[in-house]
């Protein structure tokens, strides 16, 4: 009779089921959950920005990828907003003006490891104000968040920014209303 042995020499011998399955035990994770315990993973968030442009996109947050080495990896976009309402929102990729950019107002950019030293390699800016514009880059993905609330929009990774590249998101919301973003993403080889 043969048997699978732990390799080590220890005398473990690997459990086989009736179905003639090998016995396993594994722990699930999210990729940025894992990501998270090397420092690599972050959020990047506006302040409350209060927003009375109803008729056209209000830019809120710019990421931008300046490392060599590693692409980002969008996991979330999370939006909150105070007044009933709704508000349409529209990431852009590779955008490279309008007045959320050339103001660079730094968004917060958070380790999501608060043992972390791994800084944020790549630019983050979030809307100072009311009437902010992103002129240019491709219409990526849009989305509605129904005010008052938030929306969350998963996109586990799916979403690749590398090296060079970047990302906006704008609004346009119904009625004026107070809005803040917070964007959970990864950065990896």
């Amino acid at each position: 009779m043969s048997s699978i042995l732990d390799g080590k020499g220890r005398g473990y011998r690997a459990g086989v089921n009736a179905d003639n399955r090998l016995e396993t035990f594994a722990i699930s994770e999210s990729r940025v959950a894992d990501v998270s315990k090397t420092g690599y993973s972050f959020l990047v968030a506006t302040g409350f920005v209060s927003l009375t442009t109803t008729g056209s996109y209000n830019g809120l947050v710019y990421i931008k990828n300046n490392s060599t080495r590693r692409d980002i990896f969008i996991k979330t976009v999370r939006t909150c907003s105070t007044d009933t309402g709704s508000i349409q929102l529209k990431l852009y990729r590779n955008p490279t003006t309008g007045t959320l950019i050339s103001d660079a107002n730094p968004a917060d950019q958070f380790s999501a490891n608060a043992a972390s030293s791994v800084v944020f390699d790549g630019l983050a800016y979030s809307a100072s104000g009311d009437g902010k514009t992103v002129t240019d880059g491709d219409n990526w993905t849009q989305f509605i968040n129904r005010s008052p609330g938030h929306s969350i929009q998963d996109y586990d990774g799916a979403i690749v920014i590398p090296g060079g590249k970047s990302m906006a998101l704008a609004a346009k919301p119904s009625v004026s209303t107070t809005i803040c973003v917070e964007i959970q993403l990864w950065f990896e080889e």
